[in-house]
Formats: structure tokens, C-alpha cells, sequence
């Protein structure tokens, strides 16, 4: 991923975010207090959409190294049209689609599973040759929205695997390592949660569903070719991004004998990887 636009997404989320915290007002309405403003503005999406912009710019980049046959969708610089892909289960519009090769292939109508009989206007080998990345963040409530957040990961690989096996996916997911505080921003403060996020509880539960075997069609369906933590410390002025254990661990957001791979979740590299996995899996799209 290319870190310095990384890096200006981030200081800008923050930036956005504290401001409509502390004026409670967002796009010119005021919304009584900072908490109900900031929840205006995470419903708007602007401030995820900041680090769509990034994954697109990341992939577009590393993609043209190698082609000029891609499509990414939404356009780079556009927050629609969002590309819908039909899987096992249902139909639903994706953060980011890469189609690689003729984009006006024939539609086709679905021959099994529960949306039999439904047209699907993207063929099937279009689908299943293109690269989908999910971005998502959380800024607050953390520990509390982790079960359902994580449902929601598992779920999305696998109604899409189950009707596309040999889809590429990746998942970008945005953190704070210390939450912003709810109560304080009722009051239209900035301030934040004692302690700091389950880090290691999410390293691990990432590590679980990501680094599918490339070579397996069938096996893994649930997880994610690459997933990426972008693990920021919000209190600094520009935010830290977080790239590696190491950085954690001096920290204290993990404990000093904490084990994992972070490399494989670290932002770093994700176009790189997800790109080359995907030319690993497609070659003859190169």
C-alpha cells in the first residue's frame, strides 16, 4: 500500500472526526452534541472513504506494472458506482471490484443455489476472475461490535467463495490501538478509553481468516487471500501507523512474548501481494 497516502488518509480522518466532534456540527447542521455528530459523519462514510481512495490508488499502481487490462470500481476519485457480484446467497454491492479483460461480457441468468433463476449481470468467469477488497473501520465501541464485525468478515468470503472459488479477495480494516471515548464527545471533548484495544486479539483472529492457499480451488473459502490491520495510535499529531510487531511491542499494545506473523496483516506490502497472488492464480489474464 502506499504509505504516505496512507498516511494523509489517517491524519485526515482524524482531523475531520475531531472536528465534528468538538463543533458537533457536520456539513452545517448541528447535531446537539459531538457524539450524534460523529455518528453523522461515520454514516456518511467520508471518513472510510479516504482509505477506499488509497486501497484503489495501491492497486491501480501496482497492477499497471504488469497490465493495462484491469477496471477498478468504483473509478479511482469516485465513491459510485459500487459493483454488485452475485454469490451463493445473495447479490451485494462491493467496496472495491478489479474486473480484468472485456467489461461488457454477456450477463447470465443463475442455475443453482438460492438465487436460481436470477440474472446476474456480471458472467461468472468475470467474477470469479476479479480481485474484491472489503475496507472497514471502527473508531469506537470496539469491544463491543467485535463478534458481529468478525461474523461479517467470515460471511463475506464465503457467500461470495461458494459460488466463486478462485476469487482473489482482501479485507482492509481500520483501528484505533486507543479508542476514542463516547461519553466525552457528548460533551463535544476529545478524550480517550482507559487501556487499549484487544490488539492481539485481533492479530489473531485475522491471522485465522487470511493467507488462503493460492493453489487450493476449493479448500479455505473463508478467508482472504491478504488482510490487511491498519493499526493507528489516534492520539498523536500525525497519527502512528503501526507496520510491524516490533512497533507494537514497544508500545505496549502486545505483550513482549507475543508471537504472530504481522507481516501478512501489515499494510505495507498489500498491493503487492494481493497482486501477485491474484497473477499466481490468473496468469493468462497478464
Amino acid at each position: 500500500m502506499e504509505m504516505s497516502l496512507l498516511q494523509t488518509a489517517i491524519a485526515e480522518i482524524k482531523s475531520e472526526l475531531e472536528q465534528t466532534i468538538r463543533t458537533a456540527i457536520y456539513k452545517g447542521k448541528y447535531y446537539g452534541n459531538g457524539q450524534r455528530a460523529k455518528e453523522a459523519l461515520i454514516r456518511s462514510q467520508n471518513l472510510i472513504m479516504k482509505i477506499h481512495e488509497v486501497v484503489k490508488i495501491s492497486l491501480d499502481r501496482e497492477l499497471k506494472k504488469f497490465t493495462k487490462h484491469h477496471t477498478i470500481h468504483p473509478p479511482l476519485g469516485e465513491r459510485k458506482p459500487e459493483l454488485a457480484l452475485s454469490g451463493f446467497i445473495k447479490r451485494k454491492k462491493q467496496d472495491i471490484v478489479v474486473l480484468f479483460g472485456s467489461a461488457g461480457q454477456a450477463s447470465e441468468m443463475i442455475k443453482e443455489g438460492p438465487l436460481a433463476g436470477a440474472m446476474n449481470a456480471i458472467g461468472k468467469e468475470q467474477s470469479e476472475n476479479a480481485i474484491v477488497i472489503g475496507v472497514r473501520s471502527q473508531l469506537s465501541s470496539v469491544e463491543k461490535n467485535f463478534d458481529t464485525l468478525m461474523e461479517r468478515a467470515f460471511a463475506e468470503t464465503l457467500n461470495l467463495r461458494l459460488r466463486l472459488p478462485k476469487l482473489v479477495m482482501g479485507e482492509v480494516y481500520l483501528l484505533p490501538v486507543v479508542e476514542y471515548d463516547d461519553q466525552a464527545m457528548k460533551q463535544n471533548r476529545i478524550a480517550w478509553k482507559m487501556g487499549h484495544t484487544p490488539v492481539e486479539k485481533f492479530i489473531k483472529t485475522f491471522l485465522g481468516i487470511t493467507h488462503r492457499d493460492i493453489d487450493a480451488d476449493t479448500g479455505d473459502l473463508y478467508k482472504y487471500e491478504r488482510s490487511v490491520l491498519i493499526l493507528a495510535d489516534f492520539r498523536q499529531s500525525p497519527p502512528q501507523i503501526f507496520s510491524t510487531l516490533e512497533e507494537l511491542k514497544k508500545g505496549g499494545y502486545v505483550s513482549l512474548h507475543f508471537e504472530a506473523n504481522f507481516d501478512l496483516l501489515s499494510p505495507v506490502n498489500f498491493a503487492t501481494d494481493i497482486v501477485d497472488m491474484h497473477r499466481k492464480r490468473h496468469l493468462y489474464l497478464y
